[in-house]
């Protein structure tokens, strides 16, 4: 497939470029060493996703959707559909698509929540995984692009990320995986790998057709009370 990353930039530029939430969110994925080295990718990178504090998700949905028409985002799937607990949401931009994934740092544990849809099963599982023992400095940093600032996951917790989902489909390249290894810092990628190495993970599965019955139900029962008030209304 062709190179996504000027496409990819123009989405990172877009949202550092509004004050209101260039401090809330951190760029990760395999792009993150090419930002750091200011080097041009030629690869198609499927796993760009943007990392938002926690409490700024409902913030960021909002400012997309006033981009929707401008930029043409797609809003392609939303975890608050079908969970109470907010996991993200994803959007499609000129063929890429861009995960919006909540995060929190809190006591040193750094807290990452996604999602991933299997249409052929109609389910959804929804991912919480808490990383103890993290340094901020460790996993988020503020690096010059473009005569811009940019936080980013840094390529210590990319790298030591990636290599815990080795076998996973959507893995970065070799050379993706070179370009990490040679910007990382040997000291920090150590304390970074520890951590992540005793990351604890949970899953839970939804059958997508549950919340369909849920729907159905309540739009059954909202007509049969539109019924009931018309008859009221009617013998009145």
């Amino acid at each position: 497939m062709n190179s996504n990353y000027n496409d990819i930039i123009d989405v990172i530029l877009t949202l550092v470029d509004d004050e209101e939430i260039r401090s809330d969110i951190a760029v990760s994925g395999s792009i993150v060493p090419y930002l750091v080295a200011n080097k041009e990718s030629l690869e198609h990178h499927t796993d760009f996703y943007i990392l938002v504090k926690n409490k700024k998700m409902d913030l960021i949905r909002s400012k997309i959707r006033k981009l929707t028409k401008e930029y043409e985002f797609d809003f392609v799937t939303d975890s608050k559909k079908y969970s109470n607990e907010d996991y993200g949401f994803k959007v499609k931009y000129q063929g890429t698509t861009i995960g919006f994934f909540p995060y929190s740092i809190i006591d040193n544990n750094l807290t990452i929540k996604t999602y991933s849809i299997n249409k052929e099963k109609d389910s959804i599982a929804l991912k919480k995984k808490k990383i103890p023992n993290v340094r901020k400095s460790s996993v988020i940093r503020l690096i010059n692009f473009q005569k811009k600032q940019i936080r980013i996951m840094t390529p210590e917790f990319v790298l030591a990320d990636k290599e815990t989902r080795e076998k996973e489909p959507g893995n970065p390249t070799d050379e993706t995986m070179y370009l990490l290894d040679k910007i990382c810092d040997e000291s920090v990628l150590k304390v970074v790998r520890k951590s992540v190495s005793e990351e604890d993970v949970k899953i839970t599965t939804k059958d997508l057709n549950n919340n369909n019955y849920i729907l159905i139900a309540i739009l059954a029962g909202l007509v049969i009370l539109l019924v009931v008030v018309a008859y009221i209304c009617f013998k009145k």
